[in-house]
């Protein structure tokens, strides 16, 4: 497994996980998709308290995942200027892994999420993944419901495994193409 692991590291450049920034409509509504950098940072970490009312990732988890740029793509939406949505993933020749998603909860609703998640499915089938998974926590019926209705299956519990609260997480998986 860790050959197969290093050979698709050895076989990805930077350029296979470049982004250009483009304008995207979800529900005729015009948003910046970017690739996120470490200036959005607090931005995210904002975010992310309003939704969780703690912090599950802290400011160093952030820097250190933006720049691993060679295996991972983080994604920032904008609209007018303000960051509202992100995504992260990692990229390995046997699965494509969602490290983090969240979308400002003025903003939920409104198909950011699915977009963001559609678009890194697509992202991983280009890159030949054979498989996606993510972690949710087990009582967020409503991020559950949208990646099963994206493809995605259950899978085992993490008992404790958010660490801010110990809060229990499923593991889901979508087989790719």
């Amino acid at each position: 497994m860790l050959r197969k692991f290093k050979s698709w590291f050895d076989r990805t450049t930077p350029d296979e996980l470049s982004f250009k920034p483009q304008t995207i409509t979800v529900r005729n509504k015009e948003y910046l998709l970017r690739r996120m950098t470490e200036d959005d940072v607090d931005a995210a970490l904002a975010i992310e308290r309003r939704i969780y009312h703690d912090t599950p990732w802290d400011r160093y988890a952030f820097f250190s995942e933006l720049r691993k740029v060679r295996h991972s793509l983080y994604l920032a939406v904008e609209d007018a200027g303000q960051l509202v949505a992100l995504i992260g993933t990692w990229f390995t020749l046997s699965e494509a892994h969602v490290t983090n998603i969240a979308v400002d909860p003025a903003y939920q609703h409104m198909g950011l999420g699915r977009f963001l998640m559609q678009f890194m499915i697509g992202r991983a089938i280009d890159y030949g993944s054979q498989k996606m998974t993510l972690e949710v926590r087990t009582n967020n019926d409503i991020a559950k419901h949208l990646y099963r209705s994206l493809g995605f299956q259950d899978g085992k519990i993490k008992k404790g495994y958010y660490v801010s609260n110990h809060d229990d997480a499923l593991d889901m998986y979508r087989p790719l193409p």
